[in-house]
């Protein structure tokens, strides 16, 4: 063989050389020269590589420059020998070389009779493919209007290879290297409109099967290039795009439609209306049993009855592939082989002359059902990418003509959907093709999927949309389940769990009826053991797509719970609210599981059974009512022993012992199970809470992996597993007898970690996210922990993180810092005078960190350190306030301040910690000189960040005056900048959109606890009136989103009027008595709402009432004016109190709104 390419390399070089010797003259014996040169080297035999790019650059350059394109026999002889060296020798051209051939093939295109024009295209296909950003001055004449590619696609009378040609040179010019420069948008878009107008004008026309098929895979894989490289798709070409893929999705299958439709249109409702004919429900259950059951048996029957050929056939097929045609709900028989792809390019594989096949009638009839395939391949293709390439919301409306809506619409033969190739289809890479469209056409709905109802509510006339939605996701799941049965290419496979995952985190299963996900996991568990470690991943990625959901629902517990609880007495109760009948494990017979199900996997599938049978509740009740989980105690009852996916998962991380010896499973197997454990452990908790031991010894076995990639992942899941751990400490609903890990026993397992794992990754890990992960997992060990450890164990967790706050990488010490502003927190470590010092200069030094996000995290801890400096002064621990260094107090003074004018995000929480130290300010600094001009300077900070900013910024900075107020040491009245920060709260109370920025505004007005903190007369009633004024204009709501916060607003505002009141000076009447009178009305409006609004536990409306109104008595008991009683009656006539308001009125509504910093 090497002899032969040897003697070909030689010959080609010998004929090149006599070739570049020769110039071209018009007589006959320079033209047989030639054509005996160009001869022999057309004879070469080109299918195996062996000429250089020097030579065959040398060459076409050579023959592009004397062969005059008007002598068309050598001319097509040179296209040969071109299209041999770029198409099958796959060799790259030199730009000159390039542009020298583009220009003498588009020169032959225009000249060359038509005889030889499909050649020629040919030819310029190969030359252009993958080099559209070298050919830009060759644009305008190959692509434009009158260009040579465009005119002839748009003429009728062209040719059926001509076109082919054409067709094929565009679709290799829309094909993009990688981000290299690309055709002008006006080319594209005329590529767009052409190809697409090949869609609808293809079907019709007169030509052969395999040349029409040829010209649409052209278009479609162009369609495909230009959505891909462009992202273009007027909104006017969806429909009409759509409803070709539609047509071409279906190419060649029996009853597939032949017509392609103008346009899709948008529409939420079904376009299939069930005839009388149809089947009925009773039918279609007996159809879905059968297609599980009994469809293979009848399908071996018929068979059975074909003769010995057929036998013959089937005998050379492995057991997979007999297996694969005896599927349920296949109308034909799927190849024999899988379809592999090739690694020619695009339009090698249009052009080949498929020797391949024989010329028989068989011969053709194959090489027809892989063209038809091929068309079907693409047109799914094309359907992903459009799928990619538009909003969710606008594909949403075309979900109707892609995907069942009912089990009628599903089992119609009339309705075609990607189901009827995901079910139906011969091809893999169809079935594939299909299920990466669905995928696609599913991912990142749940916003759109949420209004979802899958009542048993019967609908006469009209079926609400949501009612439609609910009816969709049933089938969705029911045809996917099917296809689980039916498939067993791996590669399909994959994809079709993938889907289901995808399926699975989309649905609001909350309002679903039960028994989807039950139905889901008993397919899955089938294949948790597959040969393909790849499907094992996607199978455990659907696991934790189930574990993932949120809010917990009562079926997946009992998916996730063990299968043998210990008492079984109170499971069925309080539980039919929750779980259907058919809410276990598994539902079916023992026949349906896979040989390769894990050995004991059956006894479990059958006491989960025996648990579900116990549920009696209604189908009808929905999913997702919330499962109480860390409350219910018949689930605490049923969750005494490891569960089976926590025995699944560790089995697969951990190496195995056996017969061969070790057997560890593939990295992505283990990563897989490592995130579904912490899905358990982040969602579920409560239902693995007796698997703690084994979780324990498993992290520490992970933590000393070798592969740093096992640790990262073991971090994460230690992450999620000791938060879930200190929500279990800190939950007030749980009792002892409700199962609740104990004080001590989360203390342990934290020992446990500290005295090893932990400790040796925060010392001695290279890999920098490992570090930081787990300096993150640290921060969730809790107050309540941290202070049960042992004295060393505290000091060696304290010491570390200190340490790492001034680690090399920048995630590490944003991560150590962060922890910090986390333990600074914990009254055991608040109270520490040292611990603090050392925290506050670990804080102030990564404030001068060049990294954005550490400066992010440390203003964060920074602002933490100066809650915990509040919470000591309110707890009146004097000592710490005496102990605590001026100096360190006034540098963290400066940091807030100068925090102030870094990025917004830095800036949210430099205001928190500008507002704490304001509050903090003992006498004894504010005696200080430095310490009066930074308060000035911290004010004007703060009324800067007020007034401009982003929102949390601008509510945030109005909470940290509301916490300045507090602090009654500072001189407020008599300050300069008193007048300017009551003008700056009340502009933003009165005019800012954002009514959280409000809120905090009128609180930061109702805090001031003493009169004179308030100013003179003038600025008192100025306050007066912006408040007013606010009520007003909070009715005035331009963002929907602000709805939601009125009521808090016209609270907030309520509250801080109420305030006032109870300051109130003789004096102070006469200017109030004007406002009162002209807006009496509208204050006595919001303030019976106020009055009557639903108030939370910690409401004190009633005290601060009686208060005002006490006030107000006192007040009327001195010597006042007219217009002074005037005013406190209007204003007594406020702060009543209604006595017979019933207290049900006064139940507290769910709000969003927190006054809190955020």
């Amino acid at each position: 063989m090497e002899n032969s390419h040897h003697g070909e390399k030689v010959t080609f070089q010998n004929c090149l050389k006599r070739l570049l010797k020769i110039t071209y003259r018009d007589d006959v014996s320079s033209k047989t020269d030639i054509n005996v040169l160009i001869d022999e080297l057309i004879a070469l035999d080109y299918s195996q590589k062996f000429v250089d790019e020097e030579d065959a650059n040398s060459l076409i350059c050579h023959v592009c420059r004397i062969i005059p394109v008007y002598e068309e026999q050598i001319t097509v002889k040179v296209c040969q020998i071109i299209h041999s060296l770029t198409a099958k020798q796959q060799l790259s051209l030199e730009d000159q070389v390039l542009w020298s051939a583009t220009d003498f093939l588009v020169k032959a295109v225009q000249r060359i009779s038509h005889w030889a024009t499909a050649e020629i295209l040919q030819t310029l296909g190969a030359v252009v493919y993958e080099n559209v950003d070298r050919l830009v001055q060759f644009h305008e004449v190959l692509l434009g209007p009158q260009g040579v590619l465009i005119p002839l696609i748009k003429e009728n009378a062209t040719s059926e290879d001509i076109l082919k040609g054409a067709v094929q040179c565009v679709e290799n010019l829309t094909f993009r290297m990688s981000s290299e420069e690309y055709m002008d948008e006006q080319y594209a878009a005329l590529c767009f409109q052409i190809l697409l107008e090949l869609l609808h004008r293809v079907p019709v026309a007169n030509m052969e099967s395999g040349t029409q098929c040829k010209i649409l895979i052209c278009s479609l894989r162009g369609l495909h290039n230009l959505l891909t490289a462009t992202k273009i798709m007027p909104s006017e070409n969806l429909g009409p795009l759509l409803a070709g893929i539609r047509v071409f999705m279906f190419h060649g299958l029996p009853g597939a439609p032949v017509a392609v439709p103008e346009s899709l249109y948008p529409t939420p409702l079904s376009q299939y209306d069930p005839s009388p004919s149809s089947p009925t429900k009773s039918e279609s259950q007996t159809n879905d049993s059968s297609a599980k059951s009994g469809g293979v048996k009848k399908y071996k029957k018929k068979k059975a009855k074909k003769g010995a050929e057929t036998n013959r056939n089937t005998t050379s097929k492995s057991s997979q592939e007999r297996e694969d045609d005896e599927n349920d709900e296949l109308e034909f028989t799927r190849p024999k082989a899988v379809e592999v792809f090739s690694s020619r390019p695009n339009w090698a594989k249009i052009s080949s002359s498929e020797s391949e096949y024989s010329d028989t009638e068989g011969g053709q009839s194959s090489r027809l059902r892989s063209l038809h395939a091929k068309v079907r391949q693409c047109a799914l293709a094309c359907l992903h990418t459009t799928i990619k390439s538009i909003n969710k919301r606008v594909m949403f409306g075309y979900w109707s003509s892609f995907i069942p809506d009912s089990t009628a619409a599903g089992n119609s033969p009339q309705v075609h959907t990607l189901f009827t190739v995901i079910l139906k289809d011969p091809s893999p890479k169809c079935r594939m093709g299909a299920l990466a469209a669905l995928t696609a056409l599913i991912d990142g709905t749940k916003t759109l999927l949420a209004t979802a109802d899958d009542s048993d509510q019967k609908f006469a006339t009209f079926v609400p949309f949501s009612a439609v939605l609910g009816s969709t996701i049933r089938e969705l799941h029911r045809c996917l389940l099917l296809a689980l049965v039916s498939e067993n290419i791996p590669l399909t496979l994959t994809q079709l769990i993938k889907c289901v995952s995808t399926l699975i985190a989309n649905v609001p299963y909350s309002r679903m009826r039960p028994g989807l996900l039950s139905r889901v996991v008993k397919q899955i568990r089938n294949f948790i053991n597959y040969r393909d470690p790849n499907v094992r991943v996607a199978c455990l990625t659907c696991l934790g797509a189930v574990a993932a959901i949120q809010p917990p629902l009562m079926e997946i517990c009992h998916i996730i719970q063990s299968a043998r609880p210990h008492s079984q007495t109170s499971v069925s109760q309080n539980t039919n609210h929750h779980v259907s009948g058919d809410s276990g494990i598994s539902s079916g017979s023992q026949s349906n599981c896979s040989p390769n199900t894990e050995p004991g996997m059956m006894e479990e599938v059958k006491d989960v059974q025996t648990l579900s049978s116990g549920m009696g509740s209604p189908m009808g009740s929905s999913s997702g009512v919330q499962t109480p989980v860390y409350s219910d105690l018949s689930l605490h009852a049923t969750a005494q022993s490891v569960s089976w996916l926590v025995k699944l998962c560790v089995r697969n991380i951990l190496p195995n012992v056996g017969e061969n010896g070790e057997h560890i499973e593939p990295l992505p197997v283990r990563l897989e199970s490592l995130q579904v454990l912490a899905h358990l452990g982040k969602g579920y908790f409560p239902i693995i809470r007796n698997s703690l031991p084994v979780l324990q010894d498993l992290i520490l076995k992970c933590y000393a992996d070798q592969d740093h990639v096992i640790r990262l992942h073991t971090s994460k899941l230690v992450d999620d597993l000791t938060q879930a751990l200190q929500r279990e400490i800190q939950s007030r609903e749980l009792t002892d007898s409700s199962g609740r890990l104990t004080l001590q026993q989360v203390t342990d397992f934290w020992i446990s970690l500290l005295s090893g794992a932990i400790a040796n990754i925060l010392q001695s890990e290279p890999h920098c996210a490992v570090k930081a992960t787990t300096c993150d997992c640290a921060s969730n060990i809790g107050p309540e922990v941290f202070a049960a450890l042992p004295i060393d164990k505290r000091v060696l967790c304290i010491t570390l993180i200190l340490g790492l706050t001034s680690d090399e990488d920048k995630i590490v010490r944003s991560s150590a810092i962060r922890t910090i502003g986390v333990f600074v927190l914990f009254p055991c470590l608040r109270e520490d005078v040292c611990f603090v010092a050392d925290a506050a200069n670990a804080i102030l030094m990564s404030m001068e960190d060049t990294c954005l996000n550490v400066r992010f995290k440390t203003a964060w801890s920074l602002a933490n350190l100066c809650d915990a400096l509040v919470l000591n002064k309110i707890d009146g621990d004097n000592d710490f306030m005496n102990d605590f260094s001026d100096m360190l107090l006034q540098k963290l003074f400066s940091t807030s301040i100068k925090a102030c004018q870094d990025s917004d995000k830095v800036k949210s929480n430099a205001v928190r910690a500008l507002g704490n130290i304001l509050r903090y300010l003992p006498i004894r600094s504010l005696g200080k000189s430095s310490f009066r001009t930074s308060v000035e300077d911290g004010v004007k900070a703060l009324i800067k960040n007020i007034s401009s900013g982003t929102m949390k910024l601008r509510w945030n900075a109005c909470y940290a005056v509301s916490n300045m107020f507090k602090n009654t040491l500072l001189n407020f009245g008599g300050a300069p900048w008193t007048q300017d920060l009551m003008v700056t709260l009340c502009a933003v109370v009165k005019d800012c959109k954002n009514f959280k920025v409000r809120i905090n505004a009128a609180l930061a007005l109702g805090s001031p606890s003493e009169r004179g903190h308030y100013g003179d007369c003038q600025l008192f009633s100025f306050v007066w009136e912006s408040l007013v004024i606010a009520l007003e204009t909070s009715e005035d709501i331009t963002d929907f989103a602000e709805f939601k916060y009125r009521n808090n607003l016209n609270n907030q505002i309520c509250t801080s009027i109420l305030h006032l009141v109870t300051l109130l000076q003789a004096i102070d009447l006469d200017i109030l008595h004007h406002l009162l009178l002209e807006r009496s009305e509208v204050i006595s409006v919001h303030f019976d709402r106020f009055r009557t609004s639903p108030q939370d536990s910690n409401s004190t409306l009633e005290s601060d009432l009686i208060e005002a109104k006490d006030h107000l008595l006192t007040l009327l008991s001195g010597h006042l004016t007219e217009g002074q009683k005037s005013a406190l009656f209007l204003l007594q006539q406020l702060c009543r109190i209604d006595e017979n308001l019933n207290e049900e009125e006064r139940i507290p509504k769910k709000t969003a709104f927190k006054q809190i910093y955020d």
